[in-house]
């Protein structure tokens, strides 16, 4: 439930950051840790995607809107050098510390973090999947007036694999995941089916769980009469058992399971809650 006073304006735009993407051959989404893009001036991005409408009975009888994310520009006093090698891949020559573009040089992709101001709080944004263009070199005679030339990229923002296409804070998000909304890139944890049955021996129940499991992941569980799943990224030691996803488990009726697929590094990927039915050994 909302308890915070929602903005009614925003303004100004600050705190830019970009992570650089990686996605597996399975779908599989990894980012870098967020790098300052200091000095932003401007942000616009227009939504992408294109209304088809079905006719019946002489009106537009059903709309659809297709959503293909965001495409725009993006604005900065000056393009830092670390963007320049990470994402736009200028090649830096050491010897002369000289930064050389080359037309065989791809950009790569890169979640774009940002900050809109309001009334109340700060809004904390990020676009998943970003590409840029090269950016246009310009430049002009100085007058009697220093007036800062800026630099600009054009920006295309489409979705993950998964659909997700951008995210953003609320006056309701909790401390932790704002405070640390530039660390890491927030994502949603993923969602997994979950149905417990009676096992086959007293006390056991035995789940089954949906889409299958990632190559190179495993899965963790828990139960108790309440389980809260962690957060996307979140690592598990701790009050978590290991599950070879077909074991039947120990657990009692009527209370919660929880099994949450892991990575390698033991970082929440997905996970779902059941309510838990066992062999009552009747």
């Amino acid at each position: 439930m909302p308890t915070n006073t929602p903005n009614k304006v925003k303004y100004g735009l600050k705190n830019a950051h970009y992570a650089l993407l990686t996605i597996a051959e399975d779908g599989t989404v990894t980012y870098g840790k967020p790098i300052p893009i200091p000095g932003s001036v401007s942000l616009t991005m227009d939504a992408q995607g294109d209304t088809s409408t079905f006719y019946a009975d002489n009106m537009a009888y059903f709309v659809t809107a297709a959503n293909d994310g965001y495409s725009g520009t993006f604005e900065v006093a000056l393009i830092p050098d670390q963007f320049r090698q990470d994402v736009l891949h200028e090649t830096m020559d050491e010897a002369a510390q000289v930064l050389v573009e080359n037309i065989n040089n791809q950009t790569s992709p890169f979640a774009l973090l940002f900050e809109f101001d309001g009334d109340k709080k700060v809004t904390r944004h990020v676009l998943y999947n970003c590409t840029c263009t090269r950016p246009s070199v310009s430049g002009g005679t100085t007058t009697n007036t220093k007036e800062p030339s800026t630099e600009t990229m054009n920006l295309t923002a489409s979705p993950l694999p998964n659909g997700n296409t951008k995210a953003r804070t609320t006056v309701d998000t909790p401390a932790a995941q704002y405070a640390g909304w530039y660390d890491a890139v927030w994502q949603p944890l993923g969602e997994l089916v979950v149905t417990s049955a009676a096992g086959a021996t007293s006390g056991k129940t035995a789940l089954t769980v949906a889409p299958e499991l990632t190559r190179g992941n495993s899965y963790k569980y828990q139960t108790s009469a309440f389980v809260a799943l962690p957060a996307y990224g979140q690592v598990l030691s701790e009050g978590w058992t290991d599950w070879d996803g077909s074991e039947e488990i120990t657990a009692t009726t009527g209370q919660q399971i929880a099994v949450v697929e892991v990575n390698a590094d033991k970082q929440a990927m997905a996970g779902g809650v059941a309510k838990v039915t066992a062999n009552s050994g009747g």
